[in-house]
């Protein structure tokens, strides 16, 4: 009987320190799988952002440019940012412009009559189509962004924004752009004949045997607020004739866009991702303005422009007769704002922040750091005076311009010149 009670006071002490060692192996054991759980759920998170960001590039989501207004009581600190670089400078003969638009999609018929929004769609329409950027990596294709264009000649110019087809423009090799024509689901190869960045205009060319239909380019310099104003585009980059109806909000307005002072179009009429590019159409089913972007926050609703088509017709021709745009008045600097008192007592206002090698402004004497009092006789207070002094002149012209440097006034004259040959 003692044996029997020694044998089970032996077990049971034998359990007793086995119990701390199965206890540590459970905890091991829960904190492996923790570990193994958070990795898991870490791997779906980060494969649902991946898919939703694809999800994101064809649909279109990049095809279109969104703005975030502005803050108050901001100082302005954009800056005039040099021209398109070209590796093929503008010869000092060039060949003789071939193309105008007054010939190919202007408006012609006097006694025009207001449409009905049906009417302008089916007049309209078969001229839109849906452009998309193709990317090729080992061999595989995807489908990495999308917009709009419209057809300007029967024989297949079309016209979009620059931002929709800067990958392909910018890398020929990897990229491609695709449209499709109307009456034909599969889609062609488009040639990327000339962009501009500082327009956001790009015109391609498709060949075909076909008599494409073409649209008629407005008057954007008579519209009025109140008009009428219709969007066709390629929705999220797979709603191709995706039809918008509001008015003109206001015919002019200027933003600064890449350092650029631009004039746009504000419309309600809604621009959605992979709308870019597309027309922005009139009562007389005339096409006034190319649809651009959009004011993004949580306080707005339908605040979007078109690039004005008057302020473009020139670029267009230029990019089809030239495959870039000429006499476009080019300074060679960048400049920078700079608030009173904000860097160690400096004078407030406009300096020159960088100055290109070999540019009007290098060979004026112009050097960084110097502060433009004014040119051409109108005194500088902001960045976008210089740019509204600049395009009031022409290539060849000469400015005068006055800047401080060391302390002293020094007065220069600079020669503005074609920012084709930069």
């Amino acid at each position: 009987m003692e044996n029997e009670n020694n044998e089970q006071l032996t077990e049971l002490t034998e359990q007793k320190n086995k119990a701390p060692e199965r206890s540590e192996k459970e905890k091991n054991l829960r904190f492996t799988l923790l570990v193994l759980s958070l990795v898991l759920v870490a791997g779906a998170i980060f494969s649902g952002f991946q898919s939703f960001y694809i999800f994101k590039l064809n649909n279109g989501e990049e095809g279109i440019f969104s703005y975030t207004a502005p803050k108050t009581n901001t100082d302005p600190t954009s800056a005039i940012e040099s021209m398109i670089n070209s590796d093929d400078p503008a010869s000092d003969e060039l060949p003789e412009p071939w193309f105008a638009l007054e010939d190919a999609a202007s408006v012609t018929d006097p006694n025009k009559t207001r449409m009905s929004v049906v009417d302008i769609v089916k007049e309209v329409s078969p001229a839109t189509v849906p452009i998309s950027v193709i990317s090729v990596d080992d061999g595989k294709e995807t489908k990495i962004g999308s917009g709009t264009g419209f057809i300007i000649t029967s024989d297949g110019y079309i016209v979009t924004n620059q931002h929709v087809v800067v990958l392909a423009d910018k890398a020929v090799s990897t990229y491609y752009v695709v449209v499709v024509l109307p009456g034909d689901d599969t889609p062609v190869r488009a040639e990327i004949v000339g962009s501009d960045e500082q327009t956001d205009i790009a015109v391609l060319k498709v060949d075909t045997d076909k008599e494409l239909p073409c649209v008629t380019l407005g008057d954007s310099d008579t519209l009025q607020s109140g008009e009428l104003a219709i969007t066709i585009g390629n929705s999220m980059g797979n709603f191709d004739d995706s039809v918008t109806v509001g008015v003109i909000s206001a015919p002019k307005r200027q933003i600064t866009r890449n350092g650029y002072l631009v004039d746009v179009i504000q419309t309600d009429a809604a621009i959605n991702p992979g709308n870019s590019g597309g027309p922005l159409i009139n009562s007389f089913a005339e096409v006034v303005g190319i649809t651009n972007s959009k004011i993004v926050n949580s306080t707005t609703e339908n605040l979007s422009f078109a690039i004005p088509v008057n302020s473009v017709k020139t670029i267009i021709e230029s990019l089809i007769n030239y495959g870039k745009v000429i006499n476009r008045p080019y300074l060679g600097i960048s400049v920078k704002y700079v608030a009173d008192e904000s860097y160690y007592g400096a004078k407030g206002g406009v300096y020159i922040a960088e100055v290109v090698e070999g540019g009007p402004a290098a060979k004026a004497g112009i050097e960084e750091g110097d502060r433009i009092i004014s040119m051409g006789g109108v005194e500088i207070v902001a960045t976008g005076d210089i740019i509204k002094v600049r395009d009031a002149y022409e290539v060849g012209d000469a400015i005068e311009i006055v800047v401080e440097r060391d302390g002293r006034q020094i007065t220069l004259t600079l020669v503005i010149g074609d920012s084709a040959d930069f």
